[in-house]
């Protein structure tokens, strides 16, 4: 029995559906700062990057035949750019009522191997935790001697994760004039289930793995475990180390199209589908700007979910009507999420609107019907002084950066606090606050820190440093001062 026929235009209506999934999952990431996911929102975000004026292009194309043809190559694209794209592409899509693994064939594999530069010099792959990764890392780095540069603990929705930069001392001969940064290892930690961490004792890292998962000693007593993890290697001169050596001889010369390259370009979107696509991509590149854990305050993710709502299906329809008519579509559709969006994207305008034809009129009626309702703009003001924490408040994300040399510029130490803490309305969604260090000069927490909301304090330590803690003693922070970030909420 022969499968149905594929409906028309069938990549493009699972393009506009995943805009749409993109849009809820970021609401829900993003609706209470008790289960606020920051990491789930910028990847989302970051899948609209590069698909914003592919998927424009797919919609305004002039033939069936065409929007679906380029709105398959959208869909090739984005599923090329990331290592699990595919797979979300693929369950977001079911449940639209999509089937993208019948219109799409998985990518070849690009990340999980080494490859070639544009030099044609060898590079490390982004490695899931394998042994025989952490074995050529003990080859070539001597890893009891790395240090810890940057810590960062976080609770992603309800899952407890960790990501850390250790600087790496190299065993193997290299050109001690190569340009660039000394050589770092990034780690990322999924479904943390143990940590004990204290800097002050972090001297040295022993990489391993047992029944429960991936596991990291630091120093003398420190421990973190977790069910996953990955690993990133950046060395400039990694192509002479033993691993280099083994990859240059296993790895064919570079080839066009070997890596992600450039988006597709078919097709031309002007007037104010162009107009409309610009809001859309800014709006995604704003939303993305919570990978900045000092921004995450500072961004009306909330606002831009609201007014972007639907929009995957809006475009589409926009699109599918005759050029005289799309024109006025969607204009018509900037409005609407101009609208919806409200005061709190005002601050914004400028940048949204900046290929919008007329964009100056279009503000101006907007701007007057916000008035007539009395609305009015958010004013961010600076960073201030903690004065007092909420009674309750629930420990989300903690970072610590030693002070080191990057490039040859000398970074000095910081560390920051994100908080959940209560909104003043009863049962309204919990709000996010941002607390930073200055001068950090020691960081120790373990895994009860982030336990449910209880008593978050700053109070006086040793050699009058202000130490921030957490319940009984499961995280201090000593530093000079703290201040508070300002927020819209």
């Amino acid at each position: 029995m022969s499968a149905p026929p594929e409906p028309a235009e069938a990549s493009l209506a699972a393009l506009g559906a995943l805009l749409d999934r993109s849009l809820v999952q970021i609401a829900d990431a993003a609706r209470d700062a008790r289960t606020f996911d920051r990491e789930t929102i910028r990847a989302l975000s970051d899948a609209w990057d590069n698909t914003t004026f592919p998927l424009f292009r797919a919609a305004t194309g002039r033939t069936p035949r065409a929007r679906e043809r380029r709105a398959r190559t959208a869909l090739e694209w984005m599923a090329r750019l990331r290592p699990t794209r595919w797979d979300w592409m693929v369950e977001q899509g079911a449940i639209a009522g999509h089937r993208i693994d019948a219109l799409v064939q998985p990518p070849p594999a690009l990340f999980d191997k080494p490859y070639r530069d544009y030099w044609g010099t060898v590079r490390p792959a982004y490695h899931h935790w394998m042994p025989q990764t952490l074995t050529d890392l003990a080859e070539d780095y001597l890893l009891g001697a790395s240090t810890i540069r940057h810590l960062q603990l976080e609770r992603a929705g309800t899952r407890l994760c960790a990501f850390l930069i250790l600087d790496l001392v190299r065993s193997y001969d290299h050109d001690a004039n190569t340009p660039g940064s000394p050589p770092t290892l990034e780690i990322h930690l999924d479904e943390v289930s143990e940590m004990d961490v204290d800097t002050d004792t972090a001297l040295g890292v022993r990489l391993g793995s047992d029944a429960r998962g991936a596991t990291i000693a630091l120093g003398s007593g420190g421990l973190l475990r977790a069910g996953d993890a990955s690993l990133r290697l950046d060395d400039p001169s990694w192509h002479l180390s033993g691993a280099g050596h083994r990859a240059d001889v296993q790895t064919p010369p570079r080839q066009a199209g070997s890596r992600v390259e450039h988006p597709p370009q078919e097709g031309k979107v002007e007037g104010c589908a162009r107009g409309a696509a610009t809001f859309l991509l800014w709006a995604m590149m704003r939303i993305r700007s919570v990978r900045y854990p000092g921004e995450v305050t500072r961004i009306p993710v909330e606002a831009y979910c609201r007014a972007l709502h639907g929009a995957g299906h809006d475009v589409l329809a926009a699109g599918a009507l005759p050029p005289r008519r799309r024109e006025a579509a969607f204009r018509s559709l900037v409005a609407t999420w101009l609208r919806r969006g409200g005061v709190d994207l005002a601050p914004d305008w400028k940048m949204l609107l900046k290929d919008m034809p007329d964009a100056g009129e279009l503000a101006r009626a907007i701007r007057e019907d916000l008035a007539a309702e009395g609305s009015l703009p958010p004013i961010l003001g600076p960073a201030r002084e903690v004065t007092g924490i909420a009674d309750r408040a629930e420990l989300r994300m903690v970072s610590y950066t030693a002070a080191h040399t990057d490039m040859r510029v000398r970074r000095e130490a910081c560390a920051m606090v994100h908080l959940a803490v209560p909104a003043q309305e009863e049962g309204a969604p919990w709000h996010l606050r941002v607390v930073n260090a200055t001068d950090p000069v020691r960081f120790r927490a373990r895994a009860s820190a982030f336990g449910r909301a209880g008593q978050v304090r700053i109070g006086q330590g040793t050699d009058e440093l202000e130490t921030f803690m957490v319940g009984d003693d499961a995280l201090i922070l000593d530093a000079s001062a703290w201040s508070q970030e300002p927020s819209l909420y």
